[in-house]
């Protein structure tokens, strides 16, 4: 790798002295395909065959290097790459990351790891994606090599599986940064190596990033950069993991926690008149359907009513004295029937977002508090739009940033009020 690309890294190397040995030994590859993992032996599998048959029938002309990122699984989940049948093109390399604990720090070592190889493309692709199949390989890595920096997998799914990124984080950028990026929590992505080396090298690694706020980062970080950002229709992916209405999901509270401090670290951008940004999709679109989703709604709203007694003091500390009393009104509705407004739910949103970035309080009990609340906007959703195909469902995700945008007038005046919170660390400086 040259000096150049290498860089000096702010925090230890996520690469352990066996995996940078096994780099030197490989070389240099054209593209890295790096799948994160951590006790994920039961649906690792699936994702081993259908990448190491993607890079073996389609980039059988590209040296690839097929990297597992595990974080020290007790179930031999790194096994499955390692009998992986694959062609003489492909090199494997099985490490246990280093720097503590996180998807995001897998992610970080499988960007080094592409650096380190002079790779043109990185890929990555998560331990668990039901739905896979050995096209998403070449989906993802062409793009990265006609010239663009950043592909975004996009799915066709469940409006339970949609939830998080239809009702949150696609009407927040789109209201925040004028981006028409569907996808902004793409669970499988790819990047170039260059773009991946500098990632690696950023001064977040001790933040949420390095957990699951990792896929909101790259996003945010590719509008702000004005990086090259396409799309690439993956077709269907199944439901992600962990109960529905699950108490203190950690995944939301990184995302959610990233996602809100961009509005801090990123003023100076969002704040000015910025021009739409519509990231082109690459390949075909997939057809139209209903998505089967599960039955979810029910279990998503008593979590939330389940919840209101402990999370109510957080709810009077950041939300406005209208929103909170509409909050509250909510609960007054039977399960059978019940409805989160979309109005209500981007007025939550913002008085949400606006806490967090005060500084008054932990932020990470704001991010916290919001998952109840969330949880009863989703199971509204998925209840009204269960009948729904895919495309229709999109008229409602209308209705959902249309909203945000209508209550963004409200949330700048509540901003220039106060002074955002800033980071004694200096979260911002490598972004």
């Amino acid at each position: 790798m040259s000096e150049g690309r290498k860089g000096i890294l702010m925090y230890e190397s996520a690469l352990g002295d066996d995996a940078r040995r096994r780099l030197r030994e490989i070389g240099s590859a054209d593209v890295v395909v790096g799948i994160p993992s951590h006790r994920n032996a039961r649906t690792i599998g699936e994702v081993v065959r259908a990448v190491a048959e993607g890079v073996t029938v389609y980039l059988s002309n590209q040296r690839v290097v097929l990297m597992n990122a595990d974080g020290g699984s007790s179930d031999n989940t790194s096994r499955y790459l390692a009998e992986a049948t694959v062609g003489d093109n492909v090199e494997r390399l099985i490490t246990v990351y280093e720097g503590g604990m996180g998807k995001g720090i897998a992610i970080r070592s499988i960007f080094e790891a592409a650096a380190h190889l002079d790779a043109k493309a990185c890929v990555v692709v998560e331990a668990r994606a039901p739905g896979i199949v050995p096209e998403w390989i070449p989906a993802l890595v062409n793009p990265i090599m006609s010239g663009n920096d950043i592909v975004l997998g996009c799915y066709r799914r469940s409006a339970y599986a949609a939830a998080l990124t239809d009702n949150l984080a696609y009407p927040f950028l789109r209201t925040f940064f004028n981006a028409d990026v569907r996808e902004p929590l793409a669970s499988e992505f790819a990047l170039s190596g260059t773009l991946a080396g500098d990632l690696a090298n950023r001064d977040v690694w001790e933040t949420d990033v390095a957990r699951f706020g990792i896929n909101i980062w790259l996003t945010v970080q590719g509008l702000v950069e004005e990086r090259r950002i396409a799309q690439a229709d993956l077709g269907y992916r199944g439901e992600g993991s962990g109960e529905p209405g699950a108490p203190g999901d950690a995944r939301f509270g990184h995302m959610v926690g990233t996602l809100f401090r961009t509005l801090m670290v990123h003023r100076r951008v969002w704040q000015r008149n910025l021009p739409p940004r519509h990231p082109t999709f690459h390949g075909d679109r997939s057809p139209d359907v209903s998505v089967p989703c599960s039955d979810c709604a029910t279990a998503l709203i008593e979590a939330m009513f389940a919840a209101r007694e402990a999370y109510m003091p957080e709810w009077q500390r950041s939300l406005s004295p209208q929103a909170l009393a509409a909050v509250n009104a909510l609960f007054d509705q039977p399960i059978e029937t019940f409805s989160f407004p979309i109005d209500l739910w981007a007025r939550v949103v913002a008085d949400f977002s606006l806490s967090y970035n005060k500084g008054d309080g932990d932020p990470d009990k704001v991010s916290d508090a919001l998952l109840p609340l969330y949880y009863g906007r989703a199971g509204s959703y998925v209840r009204e739009t269960e009948s729904m195909t895919v495309v229709q469902r999109e008229a409602v995700v209308r209705q959902i940033v249309e909203a945000f945008q209508r209550v963004k007038p409200y949330f700048l005046e509540q901003w220039g009020d106060y002074q955002p919170w800033v980071d004694p660390l200096g979260y911002g400086l490598g972004l």
